[in-house]
């Protein structure tokens, strides 16, 4: 069980690496045939969609992966619970198109955003069997779903680009991506739905907490994107918005996959307790391993990277991506427990913990947000983090029945060797933005990453044999590690 937990974590991380680098391609090659306009104009229409989307988002699915032993019925007032709320949110789009377009002033948006909402009355007919593929632990397919999907939607995009060179391109791609989304989930999974809501109070006792996360969650993702934008106008938040994706890069692109794939693995192991403490305690340190060394890097090679990736005029976004950095790999510990108290089926201690963490970042932008400027509101959502973290240890403490010391003997090794590996890689290349050109700038990524990587591996090591060898995340890391190269070397022999 364990074996497939982190065989799903790895599939769940090259799938967001895939649909990393599909988002890149398609970036460059639109950008050369579509115009700012096509782009802005598609933006419009989903800045009002995605409010709606949120007023819709439920997540029977995550109730259905809790939940020990769901029955047919359950998995039918799912799905139809689904295209009841895409009906909903279909015909809110419709009404909204119009005065949306009013708002505008642009009448090319009231087509648009019907043309969104009837594939998103389409998307609802999606098979709801294939959440099977996450209770099962099944994340092969899951990925061979999710990267087929993307594909299409890929290549969509990039044919309607050519033929149409208009903003209607984005627009076929989008409704590529949720069509073929619909089709692939019938032909991948042998499940049938049958139309039902039998089942919607025992769905609803679980969803609607999840409803509230998600709600929280925006809130807390954008007040600080409206405070700058308010307080500091539009240079300031363009350079806000630009750190805040690089810093949340180990976030986005690591752990939120591992976190996909932990949930319904912790979801099957409620029926053994010894087995699901240890996998908890084993999953904290392999995300402390990953999150800690990235988030450090991050923060001391921001002038570098900032340089070769964004040009000399993004420099007054380094200062924010060191604070937002660290930032993000404090909120990345506490990510973890979410997880956990969602299979737990016990959701309303991740609301409580968003909605306390909400309340810290408001408190934090007003005593230190206009006073300090923009580099103030890094340092809220920093507080707001590390305030999160100190109350969400003994609740998860209690709520799994782990000590300090087992979390502390999990945290020490990644956390002191991120700090020696900080120092090394800042001693060893002293990356400075304002002085440095382009290629100077490369050559110190590539040598800082290289010197970190180094520092960060024998900084653990080193640790390790400190610590008296005991056994480990890390220590499993290498013994895996080991086999598949002793087995690939015999497989090798033979041929």
């Amino acid at each position: 069980m364990r074996t497939q937990i982190a065989h799903g974590a790895v599939w769940m991380v090259l799938f967001r690496l895939f649909d990393r680098c599909i988002g890149l391609v398609s970036t460059a090659v639109l950008a050369r045939l579509l115009l700012p306009d096509d782009f802005g104009l598609v933006a419009m229409a989903m800045s009002v969609i995605v409010v709606i989307e949120l007023a819709t988002a439920f997540g029977f699915e995550v109730a259905l992966i809790q939940l020990p032993a769901p029955r047919r019925e359950h998995f039918d007032t799912a799905w139809s619970l689904n295209l009841s709320v895409a009906a909903g949110g279909a015909v809110v789009t419709a009404v909204a198109a119009a005065p949306t377009a009013a708002f505008y002033g642009d009448d090319r948006l009231a087509p648009v955003m019907m043309a969104i909402g009837a594939v998103w009355l389409v998307n609802g007919l999606e098979n709801i069997g294939i959440v099977n593929f996450r209770r099962d632990l099944n994340f092969g397919t899951e990925f061979r779903f999710l990267a087929t999907k993307r594909l299409i939607a890929f290549v969509a995009t990039m044919a309607a680009a050519f033929a149409l060179r208009n903003y209607w391109a984005l627009v076929i791609g989008t409704a590529a991506g949720r069509l073929a989304g619909v089709a692939l989930s019938y032909g991948m999974e042998p499940f049938r739905p049958r139309f039902t809501y039998r089942c919607a109070r025992d769905l609803f006792k679980f969803s609607g907490w999840i409803f509230l996360n998600h709600a929280l969650g925006v809130v807390f993702s954008r007040v600080s994107h409206f405070f700058v934008g308010r307080s500091f106008g539009a240079q300031a938040l363009g350079a806000y918005s630009v750190a805040a994706e690089i810093s949340q890069l180990a976030h986005t692109e690591l752990i939120a996959p591992i976190n996909r794939a932990m949930f319904p693995g912790y979801s099957r192991l409620l029926a053994d307790p010894p087995l699901f403490r240890k996998t908890c305690i084993d999953a904290t340190a392999a995300i402390l391993l990953i999150a800690l060394p990235v988030s450090v890097g991050i923060a001391v090679l921001a002038g570098p990277f900032v340089r070769l990736l964004l040009g000399e005029h993004w420099g007054e976004a380094v200062p924010i991506i060191r604070v937002l950095a660290v930032a993000g790999a404090v909120a990345a510990l506490t990510s973890n427990n979410v997880s956990i108290y969602l299979a737990l089926g016990k959701p309303y201690l991740a609301t409580a913990a968003l909605g306390a963490r909400t309340i810290v970042m408001l408190l934090a932008l007003a005593v230190v947000g206009k006073s300090a400027g923009v580099i103030g509101v890094a340092w809220a959502e920093l507080i707001a983090a590390l305030a999160a973290f100190v109350v969400s240890l003994p609740v998860l403490f209690t709520t799994i029945g782990l000590s300090l010391r087992q979390y502390a003997a999990v945290f020490w090794r990644p956390a002191l060797a991120s700090a020696v590996m900080g120092w090394a890689v800042h001693a060893g290349v002293h990356p400075v933005y304002e002085a440095a050109h382009v290629t100077s700038a490369l050559a110190d990524l590539l040598i800082g990453t290289a010197i970190g990587a180094a520092a960060y591996v024998l900084a653990v090591a080193a640790l390790w044999k400190i610590g008296g060898s005991a056994e480990s995340v890390e220590a499993q890391l290498l013994r895996q590690a080991v086999l598949k190269f002793r087995a690939r070397r015999e497989t090798g022999r033979e041929n």
